[in-house]
């Protein structure tokens, strides 16, 4: 065993080959609250939708499989937007079926995340090629799409949710209320 640290105990860190033995440590650790983990709040959505967290859309294929696809997205009027070509999988499958499911998980938090199951309210594809635009900007940095086929015509898919789940928590909690002894 070997301690680092000053001669403070408040401000020592002890590094050991054995768990301890006080079990009251444990203790203090383990009743950590699940209510610190709590249901993201309309703003902690529309927040996650402001980072450049990847969307992850789940849409049903014909034979009712799943689809799933990474995508840039934002949130307006509390509806969840969605840049896709009219040839997308995606685009088609909504058409004969408009429910989705979205996942969204925080670049730097991975325990903040929202699931939400809805459905797409509206196709439209005017002003679609700005709306591109403006998600290049948040997501590249740069306000110009160079990967897009000349004759793919853009649409952007509008998602009204329908239920949202999902958790918010710092990343400590569990750093903290894990134990590899107990």
């Amino acid at each position: 065993m070997s301690k680092q640290g000053n001669s403070n105990k408040d401000h020592a860190v002890e590094f050991v080959d054995s768990p301890p033995q006080d079990s009251s440590f444990y203790d203090s650790i383990t009743e950590t609250n699940v209510e610190d983990a709590r249901t993201p709040s309309k703003e902690d959505v529309a927040k996650l939708f402001e980072g450049r967290n990847l969307v992850f859309v789940s849409t049903l294929s014909k034979d009712g499989s799943p689809h799933v696809t990474p995508v840039w997205a934002d949130i307006q009027n509390d509806l969840i937007l969605i840049n896709t070509s009219e040839a997308a999988a995606k685009n088609k499958h909504v058409i004969r079926d408009p429910r989705i499911a979205i996942s969204i998980v925080e670049h730097y938090n991975p325990y903040n995340m929202v699931s939400i199951m809805g459905r797409v309210v509206e196709r439209n594809t005017d002003g679609a090629d700005e709306h591109l635009k403006k998600l290049a900007k948040k997501y590249l940095g740069i306000g110009k799409y160079y990967y897009r086929p000349p004759k793919n015509r853009r649409v952007i898919l509008k998602i009204k949710p329908e239920k949202i789940m999902g958790l918010s928590l710092h990343p400590a909690f569990y750093f903290l209320a894990y134990s590899p002894w107990y």
